[in-house]
């Protein structure tokens, strides 16, 4: 694939996302719908649902989407299940109602997952509502491609993003971000000592159930302040060709399995799932490739990993062929800056982080950035021709 080719795909991908005027959508649950420009799954979840939790419209769309729920075509036509998660086969397409009136904009819900607030004015707020702060410091870490690494451009789409939106929320605070390679201390050590105001890019369980959780997540639920999402994440299987895990329906197959997860990534999901020892045995090394190492090694049976962090991991491998995502048992995460709730600036910190990041995604900006880093990824697991 050549650059203009990636360049092009890229850019009609994300064209839903460029920020445009907010307006009333028409999706319903149980009928099909046409994205219009400014739509995200989120803000179509919200509208038919009630809640931001699009798993099952990706789900029933994912040979359309495809592995990104965050880029989604402007005319795509998803189905919208039932609250079930059947798809209404005979249901007629829901056609987008006309543009919102001024008198009607407060009643309409936001394009993004973003404060409301923000989609009933246009302008960009010259100050966010929070009293300035002096300096802000952020840890993040590496291995983490394309979202943070000291060797992708701008330190990866989400150091770049949250870099931006500290700009953006014109907080005259002194930005500073450092890497750190021990994820596990982010939370546990170097936020709760005050070391460090806040980190990035972390996931946020499901936190209305804690008793489903490990205590490390749960911890994120209970002992953290969140920023809204900065990017949604596909969390995958992967499994060798030929072991009949890799096409699972259900998560029973995996029970007495071996299964890797690098350590410091969240396991929420296994836990919900029930894949949690003794039911499983966990394999937790440092790294992404030493996953996928044992993977090829026969040493464990499942990577449980996110998509596209994988994808680069298995190109330096050359495993791409041979390590294959099952497309039946993924699920979304989002990823959002945590803030630990002892710190006396907390409030500030996530109010300044959201502030900007709104205005990005008004501005385009927020895509400017994401397809840019997309694209620079790309460019790495290209096939060579």
């Amino acid at each position: 694939m050549d650059n203009g080719t990636l360049r092009k795909t890229l850019a009609a991908a994300c064209l839903a996302v460029v920020a445009v005027p907010f307006g009333v959508s028409a999706q319903e649950a149980c009928s099909r719908y046409t994205v219009q420009p400014g739509d995200t799954l989120s803000s179509i979840s919200r509208t038919a649902y009630g809640d931001y939790n699009f798993q099952r419209i990706f789900n029933a769309n994912r040979d359309t989407i495809g592995g990104n729920p965050n880029l989604i075509e402007k005319g795509t036509m998803l189905e919208i299940p039932c609250l079930d998660g059947q798809v209404a086969a005979d249901a007629e397409s829901a056609e987008p109602a006309a543009p919102a009136t001024a008198e009607v904009v407060e009643e309409a819900e936001p394009a993004t997952e973003v404060a409301a607030e923000v989609a009933t004015e246009p302008a960009a707020p010259a100050t966010p509502a929070v009293a300035p702060l002096e300096k802000i410091s952020f840890i993040t870490g590496d291995d983490y491609p394309p979202f943070a690494d000291e060797q992708l451009s701008g330190g990866g789409i989400i150091t770049q993003l949250v870099r931006t939106a500290m700009v953006r929320a014109n907080s005259g605070a002194d930005v500073s971000i450092a890497f750190v390679n021990d994820w596990g201390a982010h939370l546990d050590t170097l936020l709760p000592s005050g070391a460090f105001d806040a980190t990035f890019p972390w996931s946020l369980p499901d936190c209305s159930n804690l008793g489903v959780l490990t205590a490390a997540d749960a911890y994120r639920c209970t002992d953290f302040a969140h920023s809204e999402s900065f990017y949604d994440i596909v969390d995958g299987y992967f499994a060798m060709k030929g072991s009949g895990l890799e096409d699972a329906k259900s998560f029973d197959a995996f029970r007495g399995k071996r299964i890797c997860r690098p350590d410091g990534h969240s396991l929420a999901w296994l836990s919900t799932a029930g894949l949690a020892e003794p039911e499983i045995t966990l394999v937790r090394p440092v790294t992404v490739a030493e996953c996928f190492s044992a993977l090829a090694a026969g040493s464990v049976d499942v990577v449980h990993i996110e998509v596209q962090v994988a994808a680069e991991a298995l190109d330096a491998l050359g495993l791409k062929n041979e390590a294959i995502e099952n497309p039946n048992l993924a699920h979304i995460k989002t990823l959002r800056v945590f803030v630990h709730k002892q710190n006396p600036n907390a409030d500030e910190i996530i109010a300044t982080i959201n502030s900007g990041l709104a205005i990005m995604r008004q501005s385009g900006e927020w895509y400017d950035i994401v397809s840019a880093g997309l694209l620079e990824q790309a460019r790495k697991v290209a096939p060579k021709s």
